[in-house]
């Protein structure tokens, strides 16, 4: 499928506010399954753009504004290309057995806690459960992106970008970044690599996924000899070719579209607006 993105993300602050830096990361990923045929990013006021790549090869802007100002504006243009990961089927008949054989150095940092995600006994517990005795890698997986589908309750505005794991373990309800956190935290205690995905979700005329009003969160989980893969615990679907990619992580902190802070007198806080147009284009 081919899509064309318009995100834009305004910051409305109550008083002057100066020293404004940002890390942005809002470049759809390119990959084999994904491929990046334009993209442009601008920023209001306007402020020279630099990137690096992070440690999870994410591709980050940055920028500082040093003047006075009330209002901040991040919009970003993209058309990207996507194929399905699961076209081939899935990646069925990998056992537990193959997660003691050694990690890969950049798969091994997802296997343990991080800043929204812990692994309790409660979590090991609950992941035993779900797992059953089941012996394949995807197919226990998939039964954790099911158990939780169908046991939480899609509750927008009920919990913040700084909602910690532990909370919607308690609360069962959330949004699709609390779902991907409890989805990764079970999997990461059952020896499964598992890890963040930010990113933007296609729901077509007949279609009604949930989360894709804004950016959408999902996570995948490492196969071994097979790769990555993804699951859409906030809709029970593998991550296909509707789902975008833009960055990757241990968790949101890693993989938030914008983060940053800034300078200003008392009160100087900030009311957010975003608006997200994902389209399908043919050709």
């Amino acid at each position: 499928m081919r899509f064309r993105v318009f995100h834009r993300t305004r910051y409305a602050y109550r008083a002057p506010v100066c020293d404004n830096y940002n890390e942005v990361r809002l470049r759809p990923v390119t990959d084999d399954k994904s491929r990046l045929e334009f993209f442009l990013l601008n920023v209001k006021p306007p402020a020279r753009l630099q990137h690096f790549r992070d440690n999870w090869l994410n591709y980050v802007h940055y920028f500082d504004i040093a003047e006075p100002h009330t209002d901040l504006i991040i919009e970003s243009q993209s058309t990207i290309n996507t194929t399905n990961p699961y076209q081939d089927g899935k990646p069925l008949g990998v056992r537990f057995e193959a997660l003691k054989s050694g990690m890969d150095e950049m798969v091994a940092p997802f296997l343990g806690d991080s800043c929204y995600i812990e692994i309790t006994p409660e979590v090991w517990r609950l992941g035993i459960d779900i797992r059953n005795g089941n012996d394949d890698i995807f197919a226990t997986a998939e039964a954790v992106m099911h158990h939780i589908f169908h046991g939480w309750k899609y509750a927008p505005s009920s919990t913040t970008a700084s909602t910690h794991m532990r909370e919607v373990l308690e609360k069962k309800q959330g949004v699709c970044q609390d779902f991907a956190h409890l989805m990764i935290g079970i999997c990461r205690s059952l020896g499964i690599p598992a890890r963040y995905i930010s990113g933007y979700l296609y729901n077509g005329p007949d279609s009604h996924l949930r989360g894709a009003q804004a950016s959408h969160a999902w996570c995948e989980v490492h196969i071994p000899g097979k790769g990555w893969f993804g699951f859409d615990p906030t809709n029970a679907t593998l991550a296909d070719e509707r789902h975008i990619k833009i960055a990757t992580g241990r968790d949101y902190q890693d993989a938030a579209p914008v983060s940053g802070h800034f300078d200003g007198p008392p009160g100087a806080t900030s009311a957010l607006h975003v608006e997200l147009e994902v389209r399908r284009i043919e050709g």
